[in-house]
C-alpha cells in the first residue's frame, strides 16, 4: 500500500468522515431533486403543497436534532467506558466501527437534509415537480432513518462494553496477520543473515506505522541500492534509530527521501502491526487482575481470544516470489508475540489459580499446534509458573499449578 493509500485509509477511520460524507450527500439530494424537476411534465397527475413537505421535514428536523445528540452522548460514554475498564488503545477501533458511524452519520445527514430542505421550500426555491420530487426523497430519508434508529438501539446495548471491545480488538488484530500473511515481508525479500549497510536513521520521535516498500524499491532501482528495513510497523523511533541499512553509494539528495517512506506518528495503530492487538488484548487482562476490578473472568476470556488468534495466523510462505526485490524486511518473532499477549497476564495472574491453569492450559495449546510458537510457548509456560510459586501460598494450589505445568518441563527442558 503507497502513502496515499495508507492516509486516505486513516481519514476514512476517523469518526467525523462519515457523517461528513453523508451532510454533503443530503446537501446533494436536495440539489438533485431540484436538478430532476427541470424535466418533469407540466401537468403532473397531482401536486404537492409546501407546507405539506415543510411540515415533514420540520417533524424531522425537531426530533432528528434530539435523536443525534442522544447518540452522540451515548458514543462518548461507551467510549469513556472502554478506556477505563479495557484499554485506552482499544478507543479508536470503537470511533472506527463503521456500523455506529453509519447510524450516527444517518441522524446527522438526515438533519441537514431536513434543514436546507426547509430553507429551500421557504425561499420558493422548488417548483410543484421539484416539491413532488423532494417529498419522495423525504419518504426515502424517513425509511433510512427508521432503519438506522432500529440498528442504533441494538448497538448500545453492546457497544463500550468490555466483551464488544476485546471482540473489536480481535477482529483488528487477525485482519493485521491477515495483511502481513497476503503481503509477507511487505512483498519484499525475507532478510535471513544481519543486514549491514548506511543507516537511514528517522526524523522524528514516535513509532512506525507505515512502511512504502514501493518507493523504497524505486529508490533503490535508481540509484542501485539494496535496503534493508530494520524498523516494522510498531517499532519506536527516534534520530538515532535507524530506519533501514543500506548498501551502496546513497545519493545525499535521496536520504530524506528513504526516510520518507517511512510513516511515523505519536501512536501504533492495528494495521499492518498485529503485535499492538496482542499488546491490547494483554492490557485488558492485565486491567481485569487489578485490585480495583478483580475480574478473573475476563482475564480467561482474553486469554482464549489470544490462543484463537494465534492459532488461526497463518505462517509466511518463504517461497512466495518478492515483488520488490531490492527491499529486505525482517520476520515476526515469534518470541516477542508470546511475550507481547500473555507476559502481562502471567505477571498480574500469578496469584490466582484459575487465571494461571487457564493461561498454562492456552501456552500448551499453542506448543502443540505451531512448531514455529512452540519453544517460545514453553518458555512462557515456565516463566508463568514460576512468578505463580512466588505468589501463591495454599498447598493446593501449588500442587495444581505443578501438575498443570509439567508439560513446559518435560517438553522443553530447563
Amino acid at each position: 500500500m503507497s502513502q496515499i493509500a495508507f492516509q486516505i485509509r486513516q481519514i476514512v477511520q476517523r469518526m467525523w468522515f462519515l457523517p461528513a460524507a453523508f451532510s454533503v450527500v443530503a446537501i446533494l439530494s436536495i440539489g438533485i431533486a431540484w436538478f430532476l424537476a427541470r424535466f418533469a411534465p407540466e401537468n403532473l397527475p397531482f401536486t404537492m403543497p409546501s407546507n405539506g413537505v415543510v411540515s415533514i421535514l420540520t417533524i424531522l428536523a425537531s426530533s432528528l436534532l434530539t435523536v443525534a445528540v442522544f447518540a452522540l452522548s451515548t458514543m462518548v460514554s461507551a467510549l469513556s467506558s472502554a478506556s477505563n475498564s479495557t484499554s485506552p488503545r482499544a478507543v479508536s477501533l470503537i470511533t472506527g466501527d463503521r456500523s455506529a458511524q453509519t447510524s450516527i452519520s444517518v441522524f446527522i445527514g438526515a438533519f441537514l437534509f431536513s434543514i436546507v430542505g426547509i430553507i429551500g421550500l421557504s425561499a420558493g426555491f422548488y417548483s410543484e415537480a421539484g416539491r413532488l420530487f423532494l417529498f419522495a426523497v423525504t419518504l426515502g430519508v424517513v425509511v433510512l432513518v427508521v432503519t438506522a434508529l432500529i440498528r442504533w438501539i441494538g448497538q448500545i446495548s453492546a457497544i463500550g462494553r468490555v466483551g464488544h471491545t476485546i471482540d473489536r480488538v480481535e477482529h483488528a488484530t487477525r485482519e493485521a496477520f491477515t495483511m502481513i500473511t497476503e503481503h509477507p515481508f511487505f512483498d519484499c525479500r525475507l532478510q535471513i543473515i544481519a543486514p549491514q549497510g548506511m543507516p537511514i536513521n528517522a526524523r522524528s520521535v514516535g513509532y512506525v506505522q507505515h512502511v512504502d516498500a514501493s518507493k523504497l524499491q524505486r529508490i533503490a532501482k535508481e540509484n542501485e541500492l539494496t535496503i534493508a528495513i530494520t524498523a516494522r510497523p510498531g517499532a519506536y523511533v527516534a534520530p538515532n534509530r535507524p530506519l533501514m541499512l543500506v548498501e551502496g553509494s546513497v545519493p545525499d539528495a535521496c536520504v530524506d527521501d528513504l526516510a520518507a517512506a517511512f510513516v511515523v506518528g505519536d501512536s501504533r495503530t492495528f494495521y499492518s502491526d498485529p503485535r499492538f492487538g496482542l499488546v491490547v488484548l494483554g492490557e485488558i487482562a492485565s486491567k481485569a487482575m487489578s485490585p480495583g476490578i478483580n475480574d478473573a473472568g475476563t482475564a480467561i476470556d482474553v486469554i482464549g481470544t489470544l490462543v484463537r488468534v494465534l492459532v488461526a495466523r497463518q505462517p509466511h510462505n518463504e517461497d512466495q516470489q518478492p515483488r520488490y526485490d531490492l527491499v529486505s524486511a525482517p520476520p515476526l518473532d515469534p518470541a516477542d508475540l508470546i511475550d507481547d499477549a500473555f507476559r502481562p497476564i502471567a505477571r498480574d495472574g500469578a496469584a490466582t489459580i484459575e487465571v494461571v491453569l487457564r493461561l498454562l492450559a492456552g501456552l500448551k495449546t499453542l506448543a502443540h499446534a505451531s512448531d514455529e510458537l512452540k519453544q517460545p510457548a514453553l518458555a512462557m509456560a515456565r516463566d508463568a509458573a514460576a512468578r505463580a510459586r512466588q505468589a501463591m501460598t495454599a498447598e493446593s494450589d501449588l500442587k495444581t499449578l505443578e501438575d498443570a505445568a509439567a508439560f513446559a518441563h518435560e517438553q522443553g527442558g530447563e
